[in-house]
């Protein structure tokens, strides 16, 4: 799942771009899940309920009333989010060289037809997908999810008799149900991602203390650690705090 952000005054514009991520999602694997917005105030509104990261794209007018689109996206980027990619558009080309400083990934003029936002957000898509230094895409039963790898808190083993290789990914903002085996998860994010249990894989980065028998998230989420893996999980917790501290 792609979280889109669309911010624009023009209701038609809504309409539009929302016919065509539903065209777009028929004829290719990727899936949306898209948030309106009328105001740049409206989205810098929930980014600050959410907390950065809050999507992966964010299409942004560039001319609306009160706040600017770019203005918006300056604000965006210091919170800070380097990571999500902007596609910029307007009426007026002109407006094209003073965007430069937020790294759109394109800048569109209005109108925009069809088969230029393909072929836009099919390379910004393939550039997430394949961007795996960052990102991580894994496969549900509905489709492709793409997760910004700080985002992913932990990753469980769904036990059931009756289900086989699921996993449950928790995220900071939601939890999903994937397909694949643990292992094979961990092989694709590496590290700073630990196995602390036959069923659990931890981020290192969102520990916040150990008990003697289990660990605490940064959600409160509390996963046991194995027998034999306990050493080993808090050598290598220590170790990636020596080497957060002399980044």
């Amino acid at each position: 799942m792609i979280r889109v952000a669309i911010c624009d005054d023009e209701t038609r514009i809504h309409e539009r771009l929302q016919k065509y991520f539903s065209q777009l999602q028929i004829e290719t694997s990727y899936n949306f899940k898209i948030h309106f917005f009328q105001a740049a105030e409206e989205l810098l509104a929930y980014y600050k309920e959410a907390g950065p990261y809050a999507f992966h794209i964010v299409i942004m007018d560039m001319e609306m009333n009160g706040m600017s689109g770019l203005e918006a996206a300056k604000t965006i980027r210091s919170f800070p989010d380097f990571d999500v990619q902007f596609i910029l558009i307007t009426h007026y080309p002109k407006y094209m060289l003073s965007s430069f400083e937020v790294q759109p990934f394109q800048f569109l003029v209005k109108p925009i037809e069809y088969d230029l936002f393909k072929y836009t957000f099919t390379r910004l898509c393939s550039y997430l997908f394949a961007n795996n230094s960052r990102f991580v895409t894994m496969k549900s039963e509905n489709g492709y999810i793409v997760m910004r790898k700080p985002e992913i808190i932990a990753l469980a083993k769904i036990k059931h008799n009756l289900i086989q290789n699921k996993i449950k990914v928790v995220t900071i903002h939601h939890n999903f149900c994937v397909t694949g085996t643990l292992s094979e998860c961990l092989a694709r994010i590496n590290e700073p991602f630990k196995l602390i249990h036959r069923s659990v894989v931890i981020n290192l980065e969102h520990v916040r203390r150990f008990t003697a028998t289990s660990v605490i998230m940064s959600n409160d989420d509390e996963f046991p650690i194995g027998r034999t893996q306990a050493g080993t999980v808090k050598n290598a917790f220590a170790e990636f705090i020596v080497g957060s501290s002399t980044l």
